[in-house]
């Protein structure tokens, strides 16, 4: 008898959940063809997607093997691997045998017999990201074009550490005075975007030398050539010689056999085009393919995935044209509009287009924001895009706008709005920012208002004030000409100097100069000008003798020669340091600045005025063991890891709003997320406030102005490729070279190409608009200010004033009149110099310790107040004492997240991973760590188990604390093959599982899981171990600690008992499997984590 399909809403109610809405049943019930779907933000694309997966495999017209899912990043792959697993798992509970018949995987259809346990373990969906798919392609059929399989993969440290290399050793003459950084991000962006649009060196020099031919012979229309075809000209011919180092930099790959994320799509696009059997062969395996956030896609992913599926196989995009917001790297939104002709039916007619209207994430005012801000998109689509409308039940929710006077005004208005609104615990909030400058005000102004602020993204740290004096003082020791960076420090709390003496530092500087071209007297014309070119960190270096005068009488104040003569010593003294590891290096460079006092002070200066502790950074330390962070993964990742390269990658991270930012771990909870919009896509918050909806600031392109819109496209980054050699060509503004009569018909083009740009560029703007505020769930503020940096006040944003159209639109404050001047001047306060204050009072509440020691200790307890300028010398000197003598252990504010490394840490040495906590230490990769993580991964390939994380997700776990048994991969490899493990099959594999301890959630990656082989009914934890086993009885029981949380995890996740669930290490290169008797259980557990924060209550945060 045949069996009746299962409807979605058939299966909605064996799984117990909602019915889906009538839009989401017909995409779940669709035929098997091709399908564009048109899903608006929040509108449960996820939850449809892995609907119409169960809904085939269900009703048995598709093996779950044969099921392709495609998106960008390993958090949406985990999450849809997960919605689906969860399902089909507790579909097959409710109805036995549903989901696990064997299906016959070249037709699609069923058999009797019921699929063996090993087989249904392995027939489960593939979801991946884009890159990790392509990447598989080119492991399994690389030879097929002289490529090897296992070539390394460059992440963007080792990528940026190669280039500069490159670029600071190329010896042949590049005709331009550009700094290695800025030629550096030229190379790597050009690079890029000759991989995302399949276009080969020479392809480009034979297009750039046509484009040059084109200016080469223009007739003139004056008497010289018009300044802005100059500048072009000038421009194509760098971006050309700059095509050499793009070739040595794939020279350097292929002799190093690495490679790029770039370099996998472009060699599985060439084995898709070029090889019929590779396509032959997926079509084959996938029968089904799903295609996530289509809107994102790259030219070069989309001619991979039309080469392999592009001929009537069944494949459904998702995607939302009013989300594409990453059109500088190739995506366009008009993808989507192509998406139904490169993906047609069997029949060769255009793919079907269906849509998701019901916003399940917003309420109605915030939608009417979303709706307001889409509008002009939605006019000019080519696509039918849907209103978006509130899922039942939706609350009003809350929409203020505010203009405010000055930016401080502004980021005080949004500390209040957060003050009355933000809970920790009970509420999520988040700060979305256009630009990461603006970051440091924002959470300086919230710091202060007692609200715990997180930055998230190495882009937002290095933007910080004391991130800023490091990295400047790293610039200044290695690169000589960094005389922006030696302003910085010279003019910073460190140093204090004034501008008489940066004015004679100058004059000294070119004195030198003057000297080194053998001219006694004050520099004139060419020579001053050759003079001005001499750098102040050279003057620095060399400073006259104190009795020196310049020729108009200039002379050093005597305070001002003194903290020069510092600086300098201090300079000359980090660059013979240099030989140390740059995470030492940084340290030391840290320690001779004196930022880890500083910031301990601020801290302790917000504490005494506020009466407030900021809860995610007691200490004040965050953002330097971030960024000591950060170094040391650019050292575990980089192939060349120098200072230099270091320099050219932060520089890069600094420059771009959208590149190195987005999150990569856990966020607190319990704070403000501070984030740019680009980073916040894909994520959502209760309470959202976007600032700086100013005219030119947000939208960065002004709109306001007499000629419109403006930008310069391609014309005015050295690394950008022309339009006319990209792939999308057609849906970008068009500048033409040829056939001009003189030169100010190039320069009239010119003109229009930049209006076309400005356009163009301002919807780009108007999408992030959109996607910052459909991040809001609840409540959204949308602010700006007619005063910011500059010298004239700047109108509100278009983005901004839409918005005040809405019904029922809430105003924080709106200010009418900026006046004429700026009330916060960028060029600060005005003060007597030289300032001594500062180092007076330090002096002072030094001697003030001295003189109050009691037997050799200080005692200030029964001082009373010093009062010296207005501060309390008393208290300045308590702080200082406290940061300088803060006990080992002391009572922390214990952190919210915990992996199961540092617990195991925790339990060997309370001491000692407090301070680490307090003040971490990098711990410089060693190769058998890497070796370890290397075999994590090939282990799950071993299973058949495409990995779905980086190599810097991995739980290292004492993996090689002893390397005493030290095998080389190959045979660790060989040991496994014969092992029991490898003739069993998992039931699951790396699983990321958060379990909550005392309050803490312990963050755990469990190895493996499989049935019991001892214990029918049971499970077993398993942990891969490349190092020896512990040889004494205290370290086994410190390490039984991971074990125990695993245990514990697995029992919480998967609903079964703990009495249930063994636990195990397997340590390969011994052939050893360790089941301990006896594992620590979770009150053990609960009391090891409370006594490590002197914890009373049941959370961290009740002491």
């Amino acid at each position: 008898m045949t069996r009746l399909p299962l409807s979605a809403r058939d299966i909605a109610q064996l799984l117990d959940l909602p019915h889906p809405t009538v839009e989401q049943q017909a995409i779940i019930e669709a035929p098997l063809e091709s399908m564009l779907v048109i899903a608006g933000a929040g509108s449960g694309k996820t939850e449809t997607m892995s609907a119409r997966v169960v809904w085939l495999i269900a009703n048995q017209i598709i093996a779950p093997e044969r099921v392709l899912g495609l998106t960008f990043t390993r958090k949406a792959a985990g999450e849809l691997t997960e919605r689906i697993r969860a399902r089909l798992a507790h579909l097959d509970r409710v109805a036995p045998g549903l989901t696990s018949r064997r299906i016959d995987t070249n037709n699609d259809r069923h058999t009797t017999a019921d699929t063996p346990p090993a087989l249904s373990a392995l027939a489960r969906p593939t979801i991946s990201t884009y890159n990790s798919y392509a990447a598989s392609l080119v492991t399994e059929h690389g030879l097929r074009i002289g490529r090897e399989p296992g070539a390394r993969l460059l992440t963007e440290a080792s990528i940026w550490a190669m280039v500069s290399d490159i670029v600071d050793h190329w010896q042949e003459d590049l005709d331009t005075d550009y700094a290695v950084s800025t030629m550096t991000d030229a190379v790597v962006t050009l690079a890029g975007e000759l991989a995302d649009h399949l276009l080969t060196v020479p392809e480009a020099a034979t297009q750039l030398d046509h484009l040059l031919e084109s200016l080469a012979d223009l007739p003139l229309a004056g008497r010289s050539l018009a300044p802005s075809v100059a500048k072009l000209g000038k421009q194509l011919a760098t971006k050309r010689r700059l095509l050499d180092l793009v070739s040595e930099y794939h020279r350097v790959k292929r002799h190093s056999e690495s490679m790029d994320f770039s370099d996998q799509v472009v060699l599985a696009a060439e084995l898709a085009r070029d090889h019929p059997f590779v396509a032959d062969t997926e079509r084959r395996r996938f029968a089904v393919v799903l295609l996530d956030e289509y809107q994102d896609t790259s030219y070069a992913q989309i001619q991979l995935l039309t080469a392999l599926f592009g001929d009537g196989h069944p494949v459904t995009a998702v995607g939302d044209p009013n989300q594409s917001i990453y059109g500088w790297r190739g995506a366009s939104a008009s993808g989507l509009t192509r998406f139904p002709r490169d993906f047609p039916r069997p029949n060769g007619t255009p793919a079907s287009i269906a849509s998701l209207s019901t916003s399940w994430r917003n309420d109605a005012q915030i939608l009417s924001a979303a709706h307001r801000i889409a509008l002009p998109l939605a006019s000019a689509s080519a696509l039918p895009l849907p209103t978006l409308s509130t899922r039942p039940g939706a609350g009003t929710g809350s929409v203020t706008v505010g203009y405010y006077l000055s930016a401080q005004d502004e980021a005080q208005g949004i500390a209040d709005f957060f003050t009355r609104h933000f809970v920790p615990g009970m509420t999520t909030a988040a700060v979305l920012c256009r630009a990461r400058k603006q970051f440091p005000l924002l959470e300086e102004t919230l710091r202060n208002a007692g609200l715990p602020v997180e930055v998230v993204g190495l882009g937002g740290l290095l933007h910080t004030p004391e991130i800023r004096d490091l990295v400047s003082m790293l610039e200044v020791v290695h690169d000589p000409s960094r005389g922006d960076s030696l302003m910085r420090l010279l003019t910073g709390p460190r140093f204090h100097l004034g501008a008489h003496d940066i004015h004679t530092l100058g004059v000294w500087a070119r004195e030198l100069s003057s000297r080194a071209h053998g001219y006694s007297g004050p520099p004139r014309g060419a020579l001053r000008e050759a003079a001005d070119e001499r750098s102040i960190v050279d003057a620095l270096a060399q400073l006259p003798p104190r009795s020196w005068q310049g020729h108009h009488g200039e002379t050093f104040s005597e305070a001002g020669y003194e903290r020069l003569t510092q600086l300098s010593a201090l300079i000359d003294a980090l660059r013979q340091q240099t030989y140390l590891a740059l995470p030492e290096f940084v340290d030391a460079t840290e320690r001779a600045l004196g930022l880890d006092v500083e910031v301990a002070l601020r801290a302790a200066h917000r504490h005494a005025e506020t009466g407030t502790t900021d809860p995610s950074d007691p200490w004040g330390r965050a953002h330097l063991d971030a960024f000591r962070s950060v170094v040391t993964d650019f050292v575990h990742q980089a192939v060349h890891p120098t200072l230099g390269a270091l320099l050219a990658w932060l520089d890069d991270a600094r420059d771009r709003e959208r590149g190195l930012d987005r999150p990569t771990g856990h966020l607190d909870p319990h704070a403000i997320h501070l984030i740019t919009v680009h980073a916040a896509k894909g994520l959502e918050w209760d309470l959202v406030a976007v600032p700086a909806l100013s005219d030119g600031v947000f939208p960065s392109t002004a709109t306001t102005t007499p000629r419109g819109p403006t930008d310069s496209g391609w014309t005015s980054h050295l690394g950008a490729l022309p339009f006319s050699l990209r792939g999308d060509a057609p849906d970008l503004p068009h500048l033409s070279l040829a056939d001009a009569d003189h030169d100010a018909e190039i320069a009239r083009r010119l003109t229009e190409f930049t209006a076309q740009c400005g356009h163009y560029q301002v919807a780009e703007e108007r999408r992030l608009a959109y996607v910052a505020y459909t991040r809001a769930r609840t409540a959204l503020l949308v602010t700006g200010a007619w005063w910011r940096t500059g010298k004239t006040a700047t109108p509100p944003s278009p983005f901004l004033t839409e918005l005040l159209d809405i019904d029922g639109v809430q105003i924080a404050d709106l200010v009418t009149e900026p006046g004429d001047d700026n009330p916060h001047p960028p060029d600060g306060d005005t003060a007597v110099w030289p300032q001594s204050l500062v180092d007076d009072i330090t002096k002072r509440a030094a001697d003030l310790v001295m003189s109050t020691r009691h037997n050799g200790r200080p005692i200030l307890d029964h001082i009373g107040p010093v009062q010296v300028h207005g501060v309390d010398l008393a208290q300045r000197a308590r702080q200082v004492l406290n940061v300088q003598q803060r006990p080992r252990g002391s009572s922390v504010i214990f952190p919210d997240h915990v992996s199961v490394s540092g617990l195991v840490e925790l339990s060997a040495d309370r001491e000692g991973f407090l301070t680490q906590y307090q003040r971490p230490i990098p711990r410089q990769p060693s190769p058998q760590s890497r070796r370890g993580t290397t075999f994590h991964l090939w282990v799950e390939q071993f299973y058949g188990h495409t990995p779905l994380f980086d190599m810097d997700d991995l739980d290292n776990t004492s993996d090689s604390d002893d390397h005493g048994t030290d095998r080389t991969l190959d045979e660790l490899k060989a040991t496994f093959e014969q092992s029991r493990w490898a003739r069993l099959t998992p039931k699951e594999l790396e699983a990321d599982i958060d379990v909550v301890i005392a309050g803490v959630v312990i963050r755990a990656r469990i190895d493996a899981v499989f049935d019991d082989p001892d214990r029918p009914g049971g499970v077993i934890v398993v942990d891969w171990k490349t190092g020896r086993a512990p040889t004494t009885d205290a370290d086994q029981r410190h390490r039984n600690v991971q074990l125990a949380v695993y245990r514990l995890a697995w029992a919480t996740w998967s609903g079964c008992d703990i009495n249930d669930v063994t636990a195990a290490f397997y340590y390969v290169a011994q052939d050893l499997t360790v089941i301990p008797d006896q594992l620590p259980e979770r009150e053990e557990l609960e009391r090891l984590v409370r006594h490590a924060g002197n914890i009373q209550g049941v959370g961290p945060q009740d002491h």
